[in-house]
């Protein structure tokens, strides 16, 4: 590993015709509740902390076959090159579930690259409602101290989902004004720690979370109203990490596409509870 190299991170990952569900600290990145046939890929600098990191692969086929093949490879390339092409792997693994007796597999693994499996936390667990492909690998290049990592410990408790819901209505208010500013100070922090995940100035990292396209689009783009019904909270990253859902994976707020039936597309915002109040981390 090249000491002076502060490399960006990604995954990428290939189901085989499942839908499947990413995870990172069983944070969700990625939903496909269809059959997914084409490989999928993520920066996740901002996700990865030093030392012991983990992904979670989730599906939930009907039936397995012996073709059936579950692939997750870290990634990692230096700054300024083009992740879709000059990405190198630092490892794969793969999982066949319709094999009898098989176990997860490392099938490559470059010893200079800064992420390395952790060999004895990779595990493919089968449960009632999904099964989950487990990668747990090690990061030995420093990394700065995300703000997913610094808040504080949450319960799963109706007060806390209501403190939440009452965040969300904030932010849903903001949206109904179209107040594309005051959303963006509401994620500073996200905005400036995927600056720093990414290199780019934050003024670009800035304009490109903008949601003015869907403002400015309103024969394209319809807010959803805000749902009455009680949430579900969700929490990740050892419980430092909170998020509302209401049905499966929707959230409360997301845009109608009113030229396409059942399509919109969804906000997924990410809160850590520090100083006594809801802050947007990712």
């Amino acid at each position: 590993m090249a000491e002076d190299t502060n490399y960006h991170i990604g995954v990428r990952w290939a189901v085989n015709g499942m839908p499947s569900a990413l995870s990172l600290h069983h944070v969700l990145q990625d939903f496909s509740g269809i059959p997914r046939h084409l490989d999928e890929r993520l920066p996740i600098s901002q996700f990865v902390r030093n030392g012991a990191n983990s992904i979670q692969l989730d599906t939930w086929p009907l039936e397995y076959t012996s073709e059936s093949e579950l692939r997750v490879s870290l990634l990692y390339w230096e700054p300024g090159k083009n992740p879709n092409i000059e990405a190198k792997t630092a490892f794969e693994v793969v999982m066949r579930p319709g094999l009898e007796n098989s176990r997860p597999e490392v099938t490559s693994q470059d010893p200079s690259a800064p992420l390395q499996p952790r060999q004895g936390d990779i595990a493919f667990i089968r449960d009632d409602e999904f099964d989950t492909l487990k990668v747990s690998f090690d990061n030995r290049q420093p990394m700065p101290t995300w703000c997913w990592e610094e808040g504080d410990v949450l319960t799963d408790t109706a007060a806390t989902r209501d403190s939440l819901t009452q965040e969300y209505r904030r932010l849903h208010a903001l949206f109904e004004a179209k107040d594309n500013d005051a959303i963006m100070d509401a994620t500073s922090s996200m905005i400036q720690e995927l600056a720093l995940a990414s290199g780019e100035p934050e003024d670009y990292v800035r304009h490109r979370a903008s949601f003015n396209v869907f403002f400015d689009n309103p024969d394209l783009f319809q807010l959803n109203p805000f749902p009455e019904e009680p949430m579900t909270l969700n929490l990740g990253a050892d419980n430092r990490v909170a998020w509302l859902t209401t049905q499966g994976v929707n959230v409360p707020i997301r845009f109608n596409h009113v030229q396409e039936d059942d399509v919109s597309s969804r906000v997924r915002l990410y809160f850590i509870h520090r100083d006594g109040q809801w802050e947007i981390c990712r």
